[in-house]
């Protein structure tokens, strides 16, 4: 077949995505991958094809007006904001999008918006997420407060909430594209999430069941695969200078932030320095979209990168300090080192509540309460905690052992009614 798969967002967005056409290429599916072009090098790396569409998303974000307004914001407003901010942004990806959508025959994408690209294409549609956003008895929404623990009826009503929360945010944005660039019918006032669960072919969660287990009362065509790891690219090598730094001494502490961005870049930086230094670790601080800027801390004990593959880097930790997002927590919890989670918003904080649950990292510690003893005494905690240690080292073994893009090719398989993978 020929598959389209669509996603817009931060690395963790897209690479998950990428992992999957990288798995349906080689049983022979033509594939493209329709994403931001600050990640369209991840194309050639992986030899599939890569569709870049909109502008760069980094520069958008990074800058001081969107910076300012996002500070303290709640996930409702922070998304408020962003729309505000990038309105242009999604209208220009929306019709890329539809022109680089051309010609398939399957859609796998998250939300109405690449449904409505399967509506108008007149193919099936095939959801994927990160987060478990389905409503259940089982948990609250991955966005709602973390203290909003009530159980059972008060957990589904949250995701609820949140869905149709979202829903009236990007309504007018979604129902522009739909008529104005698709052709089609405008949705309603009400979530149409609901109908496309109730009449979904099938929604992918990619994420170890390990991690988040499969509530009882998802519809049977919701499936947690297992997560969705992209290696590094067959020839990518660490830097020379990286390769000699992590052999001169002990295991480091990772500290970075992925795609947050931060007003106060230099003053966490020195933070996270200054705790490196009262615990005696050496550390690899990654500066991402800008939270961290650590060039000027570049030192003997501390080495500063951009980005380099949490897949190879990550099992060579002390341990790992991150924002929580749901890749970056995967990858964490696959590597077998203790992590602790910074949620910055959004999905974070479930993430970090999740790691803790599980035994295999300490409580996160929100940014806006992170100090300098909080991340000194957690990294103590994952240094020194044998306990902790080995639970996150028995996790990560067996994260090492799913395939998570088998068992979703399989699924897509079965319901396609197609060849079905051994």
């Amino acid at each position: 077949m020929d598959i389209v798969l669509l996603s817009y967002g931060s690395r963790g967005d897209v690479q998950p995505f990428v992992a999957l056409a990288r798995a349906l290429r080689s049983i022979g599916h033509r594939v493209r991958v329709v994403g931001p072009p600050n990640f369209a090098d991840l194309g050639p790396a992986y030899a599939i094809d890569y569709v870049p569409v909109g502008g760069d998303l980094q520069a958008q974000l990074n800058s001081d007006r969107i910076k300012t307004r996002t500070q303290s914001a709640n996930p409702i407003q922070l998304l408020r904001i962003l729309r505000d901010e990038l309105l242009t942004l999604i209208d220009d990806v929306a019709r890329e999008t539809w022109i680089a959508a051309q010609g398939g025959e399957l859609v796998i994408g998250t939300g109405p918006t690449s449904a409505s690209a399967a509506e108008a294409l007149g193919v099936p549609f095939i959801e994927a997420a990160m987060q478990p956003v389905t409503p259940t008895r089982a948990f609250p929404s991955p966005v709602a407060p973390p203290w909003l623990q009530l159980g059972g009826t008060v957990n589904r009503l949250t995701h609820v909430a949140f869905e149709q929360a979202f829903w009236q945010l990007f309504r007018m944005n979604t129902n522009r594209m739909r008529t104005q660039v698709l052709g089609l019918p405008p949705y309603g006032r009400r979530n149409p999430l609901r109908q496309l669960r109730a009449q979904g072919l099938l929604r992918l969660y990619a994420y170890s069941a390990q991690v988040v287990p499969r509530p009882d009362d998802w519809p049977g065509h919701h499936r947690v695969t297992g997560y969705w790891f992209l290696p590094p690219p067959p020839e990518w090598q660490p830097l020379a200078e990286l390769s000699a730094f992590l052999a001169a001494g002990p295991p480091p502490v990772y500290v970075g932030f992925g795609s947050m961005l931060a007003r106060d870049a230099q003053r966490l930086t020195a933070l996270v320095a200054e705790t490196l230094a009262q615990t005696g670790q050496r550390g690899i601080l990654a500066g991402g979209w800008g939270a961290l800027e650590g060039r000027a801390h570049q030192s003997e004990t501390i080495f500063v990168v951009d980005t380099v593959p949490h897949h190879w880097l990550f099992p060579r930790m002390a341990a790992i300090v991150h924002h929580g997002g749901a890749g970056t927590t995967g990858a964490a919890l696959r590597s077998g080192v203790p992590s602790l989670a910074v949620p910055f918003g959004f999905d974070q904080p479930f993430w970090g509540q999740r790691v803790a649950a599980l035994g295999v990292g300490p409580r996160p510690i929100p940014r806006a309460q992170l100090t300098a003893p909080r991340l000194a005494a957690a990294i103590d905690h994952m240094v020194h905690t044998p306990p902790m240690r080995e639970r996150a080292a028995r996790l990560g073994m067996q994260l090492q052992q799913e395939y998570g893009t088998a068992q979703a090719i399989d699924h897509i398989h079965r319901v396609l009614r197609t060849t079905t993978i051994t």
